[in-house]
């Protein structure tokens, strides 16, 4: 998770809304035990719903605990959000913070599609390359040659 806040704080990203994204995509599986677009603040549950076949539970053994079910699920959510904006801001704090760059932040060089792995492992990511390249050549041919 450092690297994604880093890389915002690098680029001038809003803050808020990775650290949103952050929480509820680590979270959403070890909390609702459910993929983090399935997820939400809070789960509601009513004792009547459940599998068919099986009783309908007690609201005197329901509800005890589904309050702490969720009493403990929002502990866990609210240790990984001091966490986090704790990493971030570790990362405000640093005086270089505007300076961090990785692989995924370094512009690209004329000659990285010869050598990146993503544009050279897969024929349909030479082909689209080649394709960039033709419309480029033909959009901004000179108009003298292309006169000619």
């Amino acid at each position: 998770m450092v690297t994604p806040l880093s890389r915002a704080v690098a680029t001038g990203v809003w803050m808020t809304s990775i650290v949103k994204l952050l929480v509820t995509f680590s979270t959403s599986v070890s909390v609702e035990k459910v993929r983090p677009l399935q997820s939400g603040i809070l789960r509601l549950k009513h004792p009547s719903e459940r599998r068919p076949g099986l009783p309908r539970e007690s609201a005197l053994l329901f509800y005890p605990q589904f309050l702490w079910e969720t009493l403990v699920k929002a502990i866990k959510i609210a240790r990984t959000i001091v966490w986090v904006l704790s990493v971030k801001r570790r990362i405000m704090l640093d005086p270089n913070y505007r300076n961090y760059t990785d692989c995924a932040l370094t512009p690209m060089q004329d000659d990285d599609e010869l050598t990146l792995d993503l544009l050279t492992k897969t024929s349909g990511a030479k082909a689209a390359i080649d394709h960039l390249k033709k419309v480029h050549d033909l959009t901004h041919a000179n108009p003298a040659v292309a006169a000619e």
